[in-house]
């Protein structure tokens, strides 16, 4: 990079946000020593995060354009989405498996926003970072999404009698983050490979199956400093 990192916005869903489940307490929480916190500490480094919970790229880039147009000071931005937007409307799908179900965002339009999103931040001399998503786990997240009554054989039935179809729906989008920042010449944080490389990914996860945990936060934390440090002017 050819200016030294001093300032760092990040854009994000809750993944970014440090939320957790809390399966004692049955519902989510924060973890106030997040990745982020955890970064920002170990590099000295001012981090900006306004992840919010259950946000989509759509819904991201607004908030992005609003942000840079107070202040545009940051060196690069992270940009983090892609967990809600490939997500059903269970509910729905429960209902009615057989009839035609879009995610909150179809891929096409992910990728249109995740590219304009790109091209805004470089117009201000901000260094887009993107960051593929963590895997989640298939048998897990089709539990917990299930766990209030929703029909098992019904979402079973939608997803092609395959449970492992939801890791590899997610994985599309986690693709399309990866294929986008060599098509743009953006810089990636591969945290989705860093928790693949442990041969049980799935410790690093929530009960949920799809948040990170204690544990994945310090795995994402130390990814984030790599990153960080081999940049650094």
């Amino acid at each position: 990079m050819k200016k030294t990192i001093q300032s760092v916005g990040v854009w994000g869903d809750s993944i970014m946000k440090g939320v957790l489940f809390n399966p004692e307490k049955n519902r989510y929480t924060l973890l106030k020593n997040n990745c982020i916190k955890r970064a920002s500490e170990k590099l000295g480094l001012t981090f900006q995060n306004h992840s919010t919970m259950g946000r989509t790229i759509t819904k991201g880039h607004e908030i992005l354009t609003k942000d840079l147009e107070k202040d545009a000071t940051n060196d690069i931005a992270i940009i983090e989405f892609g967990g809600n937007d490939c997500d059903f409307n269970w509910a729905e799908v429960s209902e009615n498996p057989d009839k035609e179900h879009i995610p909150s965002t179809p891929l096409d339009i992910f990728e249109t926003q995740l590219l304009e999103m790109i091209e805004r931040l470089k117009k201000l001399d901000i260094k887009p970072i993107l960051m593929t998503l963590p895997p989640l786990h298939a048998k897990r997240y089709f539990d917990f999404i299930t766990r209030s009554g929703l029909s098992k054989e019904n979402i079973l039935h939608f997803l092609g009698d395959d449970v492992e179809m939801i890791y590899r729906w997610q994985e599309r989008y986690s693709n399309a983050i990866s294929r986008i920042a060599a098509e743009t010449g953006s810089h990636l944080i591969d945290i989705r490979d860093s928790f693949l490389a442990e041969f049980h990914y799935e410790n690093l996860l929530c009960a949920d199956g799809i948040h990170p945990n204690e544990a994945g936060h310090i795995k994402m934390s130390r990814k984030f400093i790599q990153y960080a440090s081999f940049h650094r002017a």
